[in-house]
């Protein structure tokens, strides 16, 4: 199973041009997360129980190669806590909702703000949650679409590496 350095993380998320292309990286990276973190959760991990009932588990066309199937298993297990299972659900369902979309909303969108006040991985950081406030309302002579477009990127950065952070087994 691959696993990704903080840097690789950071590097993938960076390389996405749009929110859509972010958005979808970050799912994958969350996925991958996940599969990182479930084999901790089966008791007794002696080599036949991980041959012939975790890994077929885990395989790619198996029942937990979903990410919302697997996240419901590591909560419903207590494994996680209420506000981690919240924002895995929250960036899984934004992402399927952009998917859907034929005009692709931009980082600095008010659709793109409404999702990141509901991101307690971005929340909870009270500076960088007030400097994205201060900047989303301040006068629009005072920012740039630019800047708040890469400060935007930036906070949905730190959400997934502080998620994948919470996810280590």
């Amino acid at each position: 199973m691959t696993t990704l350095t903080e840097n690789d993380v950071i590097e993938q998320l960076d390389a996405s041009d749009d929110l859509l292309s972010f958005m979808t990286t970050a799912n994958a990276i969350l996925l991958l997360g996940i599969k990182r973190f479930l084999p901790s959760l089966f008791v007794n991990n002696d080599e036949e129980i991980v041959e012939y009932a975790v890994k077929p588990l885990l395989a790619q066309s198996g029942p937990l190669d979903d990410i919302e199937v697997s996240l419901r298993l590591i909560f419903a297990l207590g494994k996680i806590d209420k506000w981690l299972y919240a924002d895995i659900n929250h960036f899984s369902g934004f992402c399927h909702y952009l998917e859907g979309q034929e005009a692709i909303p931009g980082f600095a969108d008010d659709i793109t703000w409404d999702f990141i006040s509901n991101l307690q991985s971005i929340t909870r950081n009270d500076s960088l949650f007030g400097a994205l406030k201060s900047m989303k309302f301040a006068d629009f002579a005072a920012w740039s679409e630019v800047r708040f477009t890469v400060m935007v990127k930036t906070a949905l950065t730190l959400a997934v590496t502080t998620i994948l952070k919470e996810l280590t087994p």
